[in-house]
């Protein structure tokens, strides 16, 4: 069972999605927050000024890097003395064919969208086993989507949904759960009407566009509140499985 005052370590809580499942864990489940991310922005400060270094904790650095990983976790250890749930937020998305990937480029992208998971859990989970903890990976309905221009986001988001059914089976004698979220249509969509429409399919493009000029983008809180409860007690039933945000079985953490 989690503590009074969960500790949470939560990467990409600087806006969007993130910052979202930050202000629902400190109002609606007293937890504590540690964040990883390049910079403050103004939006995580004002919340670090609102709850007090007691409740937040912002660590600077890069989720692509193995040695900020291992920071945040010990800074959190050494504030909180436990951990008792991850979730792993941060992630880009940049619209290119296969053909036209610059391959420079390639393995920063995968570090930062997909080792970087590895690079956290790894870490974290000695006091994982023993909070009984929870790991929350946030993945993408095109993981199992073959969206033209989307073909280096689609594999490391299927990347990250093979990653939560391995580690779920290892760590199952450890009562640790691991769940791979799809959050729905609700983040980097300004980035995808701006960088879309040069890479994309129209056929595909439009179903973008038309959600958001209909006004059907999720609110990050929707997702973000059931995000939120499953770090915070997420079911071991459902530990290894890739599931949507809005799944009737996750109708207890909806806020």
């Amino acid at each position: 069972m989690p503590s009074s005052s969960p500790v949470i370590i939560l990467t990409g809580a600087s806006r969007g999605l993130g910052l979202a499942v930050l202000k629902i864990l400190l109002t609606k489940h007293n937890a504590r927050v540690a964040t990883l991310s390049r910079s403050i922005s103004s939006e995580l400060q004002g919340i670090v000024d609102e709850f007090g270094k007691d409740r937040v904790l912002p660590v600077k650095g890069d989720v692509g890097k193995p040695e900020d990983n291992i920071k945040v976790v010990d800074e959190t250890k050494n504030k909180w003395g436990e951990i008792n749930g991850l979730i792993l937020n941060a992630g880009t998305i940049e619209p290119k064919r296969i053909d036209s990937l610059p391959t420079e480029n390639l393995i920063p992208y995968v570090q930062t969208n997909l080792l970087s998971t590895i690079y956290l859990v790894q870490p974290a989970l000695p006091y994982l086993r023993q909070s009984k903890g929870k790991v929350v990976l946030i993945s993408s309905g095109a993981s199992t989507t073959g969206y033209q221009a989307w073909g280096l986001y689609s594999m490391v988001k299927a990347g990250m949904n093979s990653l939560a059914r391995t580690l779920a089976a290892e760590e199952k004698e450890n009562s640790v759960g691991v769940f791979a979220i799809r959050p729905g249509m609700v983040n980097m969509q300004a980035l995808l009407r701006t960088d879309g429409p040069a890479a994309m399919h129209p056929d595909e493009m439009i179903k973008f566009q038309s959600a958001y000029e209909k006004g059907e983008l999720l609110a990050p809180e929707q997702p973000g509140s059931v995000i939120a409860g499953l770090a915070i007690a997420g079911p071991q039933g459902l530990s290894g499985e890739y599931i949507n945000w809005a799944d009737d079985r996750l109708q207890s953490f909806r806020h």
